[in-house]
């Protein structure tokens, strides 16, 4: 019987690593989507061709994954909506997050945008009538005070992106509830990231060509940028992410996903040269802290 324990516990320690791992890489693989936009920019791409070209690519490794696996690709009845639905908010969020990085750092861009937990937790009170917790109640005053230290309006451009940054946030928020309402989070996650990716894509591309900012000619370098960033963070982040949460659960697996923002700052600075002052940091780093609170508490309900 004891040698039966210690066989699960080290069964359960692996998981745990495995799930952990997974969860820490994905959220360095999304750290880098900065990385690759920003060199796709610079060969001739920009935020509606980058979102669009880099979500076809991958809804094509989905829809090879799923006929591999023989999973049914067409919708249950019902579903359809709530998948249109869903993957416009996704691609909403798409659109703002890497219009903002055209205009602030991208590392002050995806904190702005990690505050979406917050605005999941605050959706949860006046929606749902959930009880504003002490946790709940801190984390709005940390981000609140972080926004504020964070945003530097004195231009246009700066206070463009900032919002651009923050709306990001709310779609995602709005994603992520939509996929709880609808119970979609309970579907296959190759399934459903294949019509994310897609919804997403073709919402880009009708976009592009209605505003004439739908663009094919680009460098070479632009192009690989464009495919890597399929491959990486559309393909093998979410995949990675759906492991740790397997593995370690969502909540965890949330909690981790924290290294994201610290990624993209670390890159932003080292491999883009951006340049964020102390104040900017300090602002970042108190936004931090209020998602890590909110993730914390959801963490320990779990």
């Amino acid at each position: 019987m004891m040698k039966d324990m210690v066989k699960k516990r080290a069964v359960y320690d692996r998981n745990e690593m495995a799930g952990s791992g997974s969860s820490i890489l994905s959220a360095f693989l999304y750290g880098l989507n900065a990385f690759f936009a920003f060199h796709a920019y610079k060969g001739g791409s920009n935020p509606i061709a980058f979102t669009c070209l880099s979500s076809f690519f991958s809804m094509l490794i989905f829809m090879f994954l799923l006929l591999k696996k023989k999973t049914p690709i067409l919708p249950k009845k019902g579903q359809t909506l709530w998948l249109v639905l869903d993957g416009m908010l996704g691609g909403f969020t798409t659109l703002f997050l890497f219009s903002a990085f055209e205009r602030i750092a991208t590392g002050i861009a995806t904190v702005l945008h990690f505050t979406y937990p917050v605005y999941v937790a605050v959706a949860g009170i006046w929606v749902l009538k959930k009880k504003l917790t002490k946790g709940k109640g801190i984390a709005l005053v940390l981000c609140l005070t972080g926004i504020i230290v964070t945003s530097d309006v004195s231009g246009t451009g700066s206070a463009l992106g900032i919002a651009m940054a923050l709306i990001s946030g709310i779609t995602y928020a709005g994603y992520i509830l939509v996929m709880e309402k609808s119970d979609l989070q309970k579907t296959d996650y190759l399934w459903f990231s294949f019509y994310m990716v897609g919804i997403r894509g073709i919402g880009a591309l009708l976009f592009g060509n209605i505003t004439g900012r739908m663009v094919l000619s680009m460098t070479k370098t632009a192009w690989i940028m464009t495919v890597t960033h399929a491959v990486l963070t559309g393909v093998v982040a979410n995949i990675l992410f759906q492991c740790g949460m397997r593995y370690v659960g969502g909540a965890t697996a949330s909690l981790l996903s924290m290294f994201e923002p610290v990624t993209c700052v670390a890159v932003g600075i080292i491999l883009l040269g951006e340049t964020i002052t102390p104040v900017k940091l300090f602002g970042c780093a108190m936004i931090m802290s209020g998602i890590l609170v909110v993730a914390w508490e959801e963490h320990r309900k779990k």
